[in-house]
């Protein structure tokens, strides 16, 4: 995919409308299985999320190179350079928009707090639908505050600098989170249930059999839900 105007907005907008669930019912209807599921440890930041939308993926790098004593002068400095050429967020950024949704890969590092308020607000701005990262999120009382949906590993505390590398050819390449593979432009939906891949070249068909299965599930609730009240 790699350019917004490859997403396909409509198809987004019915996976919006479907849990997980019956997204997986309808992976194992085409073969998948488990290999589509992302790894019940990458959870929901809040509750109530219901995401979908096209991975524009993001490979990052453990940084190689132990951090050498400075000043505090000198580190913001270093820490400058470090975002301007080592950590550019712009490198993925700049495919992000509706119907977007940033799959991230840490690199096993759990205690860096890729995702924050900042970059959650820039996000937000741009419609983005949502993040999963498989790594840490930090300033995570105003990202939920924020609304947008975000999937993480842990929670993250540290910066990024002299920890991880985001380098422009490692953005839209087929990466891993969670122990399943995300191709740049595959359906990614996520609930409390948690996360999974629907591969590209089955979307519309997955979609379909989806959306059945939860007209299917509301029609055998019908009576049970009118004597409740209940709304689902």
């Amino acid at each position: 995919m790699g350019e917004r105007s490859l997403v396909d907005i409509k198809m987004v907008e019915r996976y919006k409308g479907i849990r997980v669930a019956d997204v997986i019912d309808a992976l194992d209807r085409y073969g998948f299985h488990d290999r589509v599921l992302v790894s019940r440890e990458i959870r929901p930041l809040y509750p109530g999320i219901m995401m979908a939308g096209c991975a524009v993926t993001v490979k990052a790098n453990r940084a190689q190179e132990e951090m050498q004593s400075m000043t505090p002068e000198e580190y913001e400095k270093y820490a400058g350079e470090w975002y301007g050429r080592r950590a550019n967020y712009e490198h993925f950024m700049k495919h992000a928009g509706p119907g977007v949704v940033l799959a991230v890969d840490l690199d096993g590092c759990d205690d860096v707090g890729f995702w924050g308020s900042n970059i959650g607000l820039s996000a937000k701005v741009k419609g983005v639908e949502g993040v999963v990262l498989d790594g840490g999120c930090r300033d995570t009382y105003e990202v939920r505050k924020i609304r947008l949906p975000v999937f993480c590993r842990t929670i993250g505390r540290t910066e990024v600098i002299g920890r991880l590398e985001v380098k422009p050819e490692n953005v839209n390449v087929p990466t891993t989170i969670g122990g399943a593979l995300v191709n740049p432009g595959d359906i990614i939906v996520g609930d409390d249930d948690g996360v999974v891949v629907v591969p590209q070249k089955v979307a519309m068909q997955v979609l379909e059999r989806a959306e059945k299965q939860l007209k299917l599930d509301r029609e055998g609730q019908k009576t049970n839900l009118d004597k409740t009240g209940i709304k689902l």
